[in-house]
């Protein structure tokens, strides 16, 4: 069964998005970028919002975009995001020909930084499996995900050969770690994400009245919820490494 994942940039997006069923609460700024980061003062609000409301919700935040190559930038902004309270934390690694070797070197060091980490793996240029393989040699490291850095340019289930896709997901899977999509994904894409059988799918301009930027829409979560399968729970087998919250079925 494929989760959802909500993207909320505040306390009262985070509270539509609980109430209307998202599995999973993803804290970032849509106005700032793929990845945008909130500042760590608004993430330790919305986080101690969302524990009030539901303790067991899973709950991660991006640290914004920042280049590859700027390690100590990258392990301070970790650091002050783990420091809010959630459960994961979540930094866009960009792979390819130029930033490979960069990129590799950042998952060494994150997977030793002693935060819960997830590397968001940014395929708008199909899937590094290379990097994805580099990734998967660090046991450190509870979910991967792929995204898409240009919102502007279609969903990733239009822009990478399924293929690719379903590849991806099975090897984070078969390693025992959760497999996440997402990067403008619309609600049309559900057949696709059903096909593909990710752990959970990251939706943000598909639940919002208008543009990314715009405000959450709550019968647009829960009509998400519903066609992904998702129950708003999370019962299940642990997620490798992790104990609860970090469940799914």
């Amino acid at each position: 069964m494929t989760r959802l994942l909500v993207s909320v940039r505040d306390e009262a997006e985070a509270g539509v998005a609980t109430r209307a069923g998202a599995d999973f609460i993803d804290l970032k700024d849509p106005r700032a970028g793929a990845l945008g980061g909130l500042a760590p003062e608004r993430i330790a609000a919305i986080v101690r919002t969302l524990r009030a409301l539901d303790p067991g919700r899973p709950v991660s935040a991006t640290i914004g975009d920042v280049d590859v190559a700027c390690l100590d930038e990258i392990l301070a902004r970790v650091e002050r995001v783990k420091r809010c309270g959630v459960d994961l934390v979540k930094v866009g690694v960009a792979g390819g020909a130029r930033s490979g070797p960069a990129a590799r070197a950042l998952l060494r060091v994150l997977a030793g930084c002693g935060a819960a980490v997830v590397p968001v793996l940014l395929a708008d240029d199909g899937v590094d499996a290379a990097l994805v393989g580099a990734a998967l040699c660090e046991e450190a490291f509870p979910a991967l995900m792929l995204d898409t850095a240009d919102k502007g340019a279609g969903s990733l289930v239009q822009r990478v050969p399924r293929a690719e896709l379903a590849a991806f997901v099975a090897r984070v899977r078969a390693s025992g770690r959760l497999a996440g999509l997402a990067g403008s994904l619309r609600a049309g894409d559900v057949p696709a994400l059903h096909a593909l059988g990710p752990d959970f799918a990251g939706f943000r301009s598909a639940v919002c009245d208008g543009a990314r930027a715009g405000p959450l829409d709550a019968a647009r979560v829960r009509a998400l919820a519903s066609a992904l399968g998702g129950c708003g729970g999370m019962p299940g087998s642990g997620l490798k490494g992790q104990t609860p919250p970090f469940e799914l079925a």
